[in-house]
Formats: structure tokens, sequence, C-alpha cells
């Protein structure tokens, strides 16, 4: 083998190896994107569903949106912690507010969505904190926790 050959191989080797890796990162970084952006839809479907089973007491869209053993978890007005399991098979509603997302956070499967509700009947709006996990393909609501009387 020549000088110059023993030289340039080593060279090609690392250069293919280098667009080979930037390939590898540019698919993954694109997959990815696709992930997120589709698992973001989907999280705003159950979010969605979610409020209109709760407005309006559909059964079928609360069961879309929420895990069956999931639960809201909070501190109720008196200051004492509480907590209950989804009643996915109640009709009760409560058109009594307003929802505003404020943001979603992903981590793989498992998300954040902040959400600030303005209720009519006060002039403090609630914050809930709602976690969803990815489990069987489907986005569902497992926890939901808020508290009352947030002035910020």
């Amino acid at each position: 083998m020549t000088k110059s050959l023993q030289i340039f191989l080593p060279l090609l080797l690392l250069f293919t190896f280098s667009l080979s890796a930037q390939n590898a990162t540019e698919q993954s970084k694109k997959s990815t994107l696709e992930t997120d952006f589709s698992d973001r839809k989907d999280i705003l479907k159950a979010i969605e569903n979610f409020y209109i089973g709760d407005h309006t007491g559909s059964i079928e869209h609360k069961k879309r949106s929420m895990h069956e053993k999931g639960a809201y978890r909070y501190v109720n007005r008196d200051g004492k912690y509480a907590e209950s399991v989804f009643r996915l098979d109640s009709d009760d509603a409560d058109p009594n507010y307003k929802e505003e997302l404020l943001g979603i956070e992903i981590y793989d499967k498992l998300a954040v969505a902040r959400v600030r509700l303005v209720q009519f009947q006060s002039e403090h709006p609630e914050y809930k904190l709602m976690t969803l996990h990815k489990a069987d393909g489907d986005w569902k609501i497992t926890s939901i926790s808020w508290g009352f009387g947030i002035t910020q």
C-alpha cells in the first residue's frame, strides 16, 4: 500500500462514517418531530373530549379521554386533601366555566397539560394540571390536580 493510500483510506472511512451518522441523526430528528406532532394532536383531542364530556355530561366523550383508573386530586375549599376516582359512567355536567389551555409538555409516553378555568360564579380562576399517559396506543388523562382560590 502506498503512503498516500495509507493516509487517504482512514480519512475516507472517517468521512463516510461522519455522513452516515449525520443521516441517522437527521432521520431521528425527523421521526421525533413527526411523533411529537402526532402525539400533540392526540393529546389535544383527549383534552377536547374531556371538556365536551364535562360540559355536556357525554359518557362517550369521558370514556374517550379519561383512563378508567384515573383520579381527581385536589385540596378542597377547607384546605383538606381529597381525591376521587374518575366516574366514566356518570352523565353529570358542569357548564359553569370556560377553559383555556395554557400549555402542554410531552415526555415520550407522559404529558402534562396546564389549564386555566374561568368560573362564571367566581372572580378567581382555577388552575388544573392534567397528567396524560399513552398506553395501548391511546393518550388518556390519568390524573387531574387543581387548587381553589389561586390568585396568580
